[in-house]
């Protein structure tokens, strides 16, 4: 990851930012933790001291002289008098070579204060991406320095939702991460927001030690190296945040929370593939709505196709107007030329084309799970075939053609059916109340 680099006019050496935040404030330290860890900007916040002013003693003092911090970030609103003292004692001891003040307001007087304090910049709360940018480039400037901000597209976040418990939308992502990895080479994220039951671990053979709960918990003190104490690597490169191993406490997951969550992780990863659970809770709907694209798994039988019908309005209005072919991509699971329901059906009854199809290959799917190994790496997989396209068609990056000596229709072409002109929509019921199943 690219960091703000500190360079002298006359100089090209760099030297990466580090940052300090003292305040009691969790939601002015979650937000500065998400700004200052974007992909943008880059800075990696070394102490954070959630005490109020009053209780600070040697030990935290002792903690910020060892990180000696480019910055600190001093919250002045519970308390702006001791904090101004605070200012005046940094400043003195030469612990920052600048100061940021933030609060709720900031009267000219109070502003006065602060500048005489050795305050160089103030924040109104809540803070912005874009007023913690403005100010730490003005701090630079003030010294002579400038800032080398390197600017990236945040990654793609791509979210997967099976409306039927079994539908196949765990082995999807667990598979489909492993091909963007391999094509792109890029860094690709598997996030699995199963937080009930969630098997991605299990796919991948693996059994991590932490959970995307347990980052949410301690979301206020996430840097990118701590990140990385919560995420597992697996042999194919992918990256695996998983489930808890037992049933979360989701009064830990809110919406917002997230959100945030998956804002940070987009300015770490390039492709995020979030395995979504198919109950309608805060975690799925903030993924929905943070969502680059959302693959609707389906397999051609009548549950499956009614529950998608059921859930199309709320993932409309979750979206607003935006038109459903810019984000909104139909997967058909378990293909079989001759369904019983035809693509066509398919098509008609859900008002939408379908982006693709994987093939019914139950043995090497199954081999793949009870094995811990992602079915891809069975190149005779029809499976793994139709991944690897699937995962082409979404990257834009073409397959490559194996040479003879190479296992035989490795890379296979994606499937797909036409539409039958005429069919009758599906009959798939009105809508009632039913529990839904986790995918498996």
């Amino acid at each position: 990851m690219k960091q703000i680099g500190i360079q002298d006019e006359s100089s090209d050496s760099r030297a990466p930012v580090t940052a300090a935040v003292i305040s009691a404030d969790p939601a002015f330290r979650d937000a500065l933790t998400t700004i200052l860890a974007s992909r943008e900007i880059g800075i990696r916040l070394a102490v954070e001291i959630d005490s109020p002013l009053t209780e600070i003693a040697d030990p935290e003092l002792d903690e910020l002289r060892r990180a000696n911090p480019g910055i600190v970030f001093l919250d002045l609103e519970e308390n702006p008098h001791v904090g101004l003292k605070f200012a005046e004692f940094l400043v003195e001891s030469s612990i920052s070579s600048a100061l940021i003040g933030a609060g709720a307001s900031a009267s000219p007087e109070l502003l006065l204060s602060a500048m005489q304090a050795g305050v160089s910049e103030f924040l109104t709360k809540p803070v912005t991406h874009e007023a913690v940018v403005s100010a730490i480039e003005r701090i630079w400037r003030k010294k002579g320095k400038k800032l080398d901000l390197t600017r990236r597209t945040p990654g793609q976040l791509l979210v997967v939702f099976g409306a039927k418990g079994g539908s196949g939308s765990t082995t999807m992502c667990a598979n489909l991460a492993v091909e963007l990895h391999r094509l792109t080479r890029k860094k690709v994220l598997l996030l699995d927001l199963d937080l009930e039951l969630g098997e991605t671990a299990l796919l991948y053979g693996v059994e991590p030690q932490f959970s995307v709960v347990d980052l949410m918990r301690n979301f206020h003190r996430v840097d990118t190296g701590l990140l990385a104490s919560y995420i597992e690597r697996h042999e194919s490169g992918v990256e695996l945040l998983s489930a808890p191993f037992e049933p979360a406490d989701f009064e830990a997951v809110s919406g917002d929370r997230v959100r945030r969550v998956l804002e940070f992780l987009k300015q770490h990863y390039d492709y995020i593939v979030v395995d979504a659970p198919k109950t309608f809770n805060p975690a799925t709907t903030a993924a929905f709505r943070e969502a680059d694209e959302i693959y609707l798994l389906v397999t051609a039988d009548l549950p499956s196709i009614r529950n998608l019908t059921r859930s199309l309005p709320l993932l409309r209005n979750l979206r607003g107007r935006k038109a459903l072919e810019d984000w909104l991509r139909l997967v058909v699971n378990r293909f079989e030329p001759d369904l019983e329901i035809p693509i066509s059906d398919i098509e008609r009854t859900l008002s939408m084309k379908v982006y693709g199809t994987l093939r019914n290959d139950y043995s090497a799917v199954m081999t793949s799970i009870n094995h811990g190994r992602p079915v891809v790496t069975d190149g005779k997989s029809a499976y793994a075939k139709d991944i690897r396209s699937l995962a082409a068609q979404i990257t834009g990056v073409p397959v490559e053609k194996p040479s003879k000596s190479f296992i035989k229709g490795l890379f296979g072409s994606f499937r797909s059916n036409g539409r039958s002109p005429g069919a009758a929509p599906l009959d798939v019921g009105a809508p009632t109340e039913s529990r839904v199943i986790a995918d498996e």
